[in-house]
């Protein structure tokens, strides 16, 4: 801007030459403007050596020379507007033009002397002008940020909380405070309670040290809600280097710090999930091929955190080989295909090498074009219900196999005792004939081991009627030793070991020797080249296995060998009727079956350990005896017939059955009446009540089975004896595995010497109760 000079002193005297002295002459030639004096005819009078330079023309070419013709550009422009008026009116003027010659932005001072005419300041601030336009252009510029700018006096140890000189638009629509409110205040009057003043007055000290420095805070609106802001503060200084102001440039990050803030709950609540859940999180970053893992693969997989699959190919290395190829291809389908959910089961493998079973689905995440870019699962073991499921539909299967054999078994038993019966009736008829003798002999020993294959299916099916006693197992394995080791041979090495505190078990002795010697052949069939069979009995206390077997005490029967061992399929299916891998006539793959039937009836477990190449080992686990129970009386091959003369009601729906064991049974003495089923016995008894003995099979058509037959009867004939025959007699059960209390029942088939023996200790009952 010009200087104005409005003390300088006028010229006094026209033309200026002459009036003019020495000392006014210098005076004008030192100004730092450029001056010139024209006359009332605009003609040049004096024009000293800045004007020369200003105007880049010399004194001698415009001193008398009119203004008009050497600048004609002033010709209708502002300055000859304002030149006019004050010569014709007086007074001056200020006001700024371009001087094109030069692109000099020039101000010029005017104002009119009665002597002289005009007289002109010219002073050259195009500097000055082009600093306030590019002022003007950042100011502008400023206003137009979204970034918050704050520019405060220079913080110093006396003052540390400078005032503000300056806000743009932004700081006012961003906080809602206006200019003119904070103007002199301090920034920290923005402060609240969410501030980190630790992180503000290290920056502080920065600043005071006349460093920039930078951090994200909290400040807060007029409002009181909270701005976050990234802030730089950067000193201002001066050309001596003392710093003069601070420029805060503030930008906001409210958005970017609550989407943090969310992604950090959300990161939290998905690690807590992850944490809290059965499952195996996992996290697979589909763009890096990055996988993150949950706690769960430490906890049930082994893996410590340094351990995990990093990446999408190590993933897959961990799967079971069989299963790899599938899994791999389900999850590029669905991530390929656009679906959102994968699920897949498969093998995976543990820290310690061992495999399991995983249920794993995923979700695919993909972006706004589609493309997936990321996956979040669980995996979920299912080792222990795939396994319970499998003994499930083992069990199932075992089941209906059982009700199928048992039926066959009961069917087949009826057909044995008419066979066995007069097989036995034609050896006592044809004792002279020893052509003959021997066939009927050769008959009943065939018909003997029917009754023996049936009596296995029975067990098998559970079906079988038990007489379990208070049993020392130990006694009983030691004592088969000789047996053991004369059936197996000399090629095979017997051992049997005890702990000296065994418990007793509760168990049928006769199945249970009948069990280990089954399970010590089936060892020793496994042992071509022989080997060793280890029988080992300790106790045990289980846990409910969520198969049907109850906690409590067991008696554990070990049968070992040192053999071929099972592969996983035929371990599957060893308890299964006529499943053998002996060859065709070597085995009729029943003595599993019956050793498994057996053991569970008697509410008992049984498992298979077995390793190709090593060995097997089968488990009894025998419920510990918890009473005395009296032993179970056998009856000897020796013993006479027992006869008598009692009057039997004998009710058999089996045609050849009735007249088969009706004719016995008047051999033997007793009077005899039949009925075929238990509806025509119930009206027999209510027509005739003298009968001495109800002898009735057990499973019979009509509605009335032998259990409601027998009911019925006693009402009829109080304390009337029953004496009950069947091949599958689980009706007369009063619980699995045992008879009810009280109740007789002869097994079919069955031999003479057993019917007669049965038949009078059921009679002696009713004599001993009086009857």
């Amino acid at each position: 801007m010009g200087t104005g000079q409005d003390d300088a002193a006028e010229p006094t005297s026209a033309p200026l030459d002459g009036a003019l002295t020495a000392q006014l002459r210098a005076s004008l030639e030192s100004m730092p403007d450029a001056f010139v004096l024209l006359d009332h005819e605009w003609r040049f009078t004096y024009v000293n050596s800045k004007a020369e330079r200003q105007l880049q023309r010399s004194r001698e070419a415009l001193l008398g020379k009119t203004l008009w013709a050497e600048f004609p550009v002033v010709v209708g422009s502002r300055a000859d507007t304002e030149y006019r008026r004050i010569m014709r009116d007086g007074g001056h003027a200020t006001f700024e033009v371009d001087y094109a010659l030069n692109s000099a932005r020039i101000e010029v001072r005017a104002f009119r002397t009665e002597s002289m005419g005009l007289a002109l300041y010219l002073r050259d601030i195009s500097k000055a002008y082009a600093m306030q336009q590019q002022m003007r252009l950042l100011q502008a510029a400023v206003s137009q940020l979204d970034d918050i700018v704050v520019i405060t006096e220079a913080a110093t140890a006396e003052s540390p909380t400078p005032g503000i000189v300056f806000v743009n638009d932004a700081f006012v629509q961003k906080t809602g405070y206006g200019a003119e409110e904070i103007h002199g205040r301090s920034p920290q009057f923005m402060r609240g309670p969410l501030t980190d003043l630790v992180l503000l007055e290290d920056m502080r000290r920065q600043l005071l040290a006349g460093q920039a420095t930078r951090g994200e805070l909290i400040y807060h609106t007029k409002s009181g809600a909270p701005l976050w802001v990234d802030l730089q503060m950067t000193p201002f200084r001066a050309p001596s280097g003392e710093a003069t102001h601070i420029v805060i440039v503030a930008r906001e990050i409210s958005e970017r710090k609550r989407a943090e803030q969310a992604l950090k709950e959300s990161n939290e609540r998905f690690r807590i999930i992850a944490q809290a859940t059965a499952d195996v999180v996992w996290d697979w970053d589909l763009v890096d091929d990055t996988i993150w893992w949950g706690d769960g693969m430490r906890t049930r997989f082994g893996y410590a955190y340094d351990q995990t699959p990093q990446i999408g190919e190590s993933w897959v290395q961990h799967i079971h080989p069989d299963d790899r190829d599938r899994v791999v291809k389900g999850i590029h389908a669905v991530i390929d295909g656009g679906e959102e959910l994968w699920t897949d089961e498969y093998r995976f493998v543990r820290a310690d090498g061992s495999f399991a079973q995983v249920s794993d689905r995923g979700f695919v995440i993909r972006n706004d074009n589609d493309v997936a870019v990321r996956m979040v699962g669980a995996m979920l073991e299912v080792t222990e219900q795939r396994e319970l499921e499998a003994q499930l539909r083992q069990s199932q299967r075992l089941e209906a196999v059982g009700q199928l054999t048992g039926g066959v078994a009961h069917d087949f038993n009826n057909l044995l005792t008419v066979i066995l019966s007069n097989a036995e009736l034609l050896e006592i008829r044809l004792a002279g004939n020893e052509q003959m003798h021997a066939l009927a002999e050769m008959t009943r020993i065939a018909a003997e081991r029917g009754a023996e294959l049936t009596s296995r299916l029975l067990s098998f099916s559970r079906r079988q009627a038990l007489d379990p006693k208070t049993t020392d197992v130990a006694q009983l394995a030691r004592g088969m030793e000789g047996l053991l080791k004369r059936a197996l041979g000399e090629h095979v090495e017997v051992r049997i070991a005890a702990t000296d505190d065994l418990w007793e078990a509760l168990i049928d002795k006769l199945q249970l020797e009948s069990a280990i010697l089954n399970l010590c052949i089936n060892a020793r069939d496994a042992m071509p080249d022989g080997g060793t069979v280890s029988i080992e009995l300790a106790n045990v206390c289980l846990l409910a296995d969520g198969n049907g077997g109850a906690a409590g005490d067991y008696v554990v029967v070990s049968v070992g060998d040192t053999g071929t061992g099972m592969d996983e399929a035929t371990k599957a299916r060893a308890f299964e009727p006529f499943f053998t891998t002996k060859e065709i006539g070597k085995g009729s793959g029943l003595g599993l079956s019956m050793v498994y039937g057996f053991v569970t009836q008697s509410k008992g477990r049984i498992e298979i350990d077995t390793v190709v190449g090593e060995g097997t080992r089968i488990k009894l686990y025998l419920p510990r005896a918890t009473g005395v129970e009296a032993a179970a009386e056998a009856v000897g091959d020796n013993a006479a017939v027992a006869a008598g003369n009692e009057r039997v009601l004998l009710v058999e729906d089996d045609d050849l059955v009735r007249v088969q064991v009706a004719n016995e049974l008047r051999e033997m003495g007793y009077r005899v009446v039949t009925a075929r089923h238990g509806t025509e016995a119930i009206e027999l008894l209510r027509a005739d009540t003298a009968f001495d003995l109800l002898f009735t099979d057990v499973v019979m058509p009509g509605g009335v089975n032998g259990r409601q037959l027998a009911d019925a009867a006693r009402e009829l004939v109080p304390g009337l004896p029953v004496l009950y025959t069947s091949g599958n007699p689980d009706i007369v059960l009063a619980e699995e595995g045992r008879l009810a209390t009280g109740t007789h029942l002869l097994r079919k088939p069955y031999r003479r010497r057993e019917l007669g023996l049965k038949l009078r200790q059921a009679l002696a009952g009713r004599s001993q109760n009086g009857a």
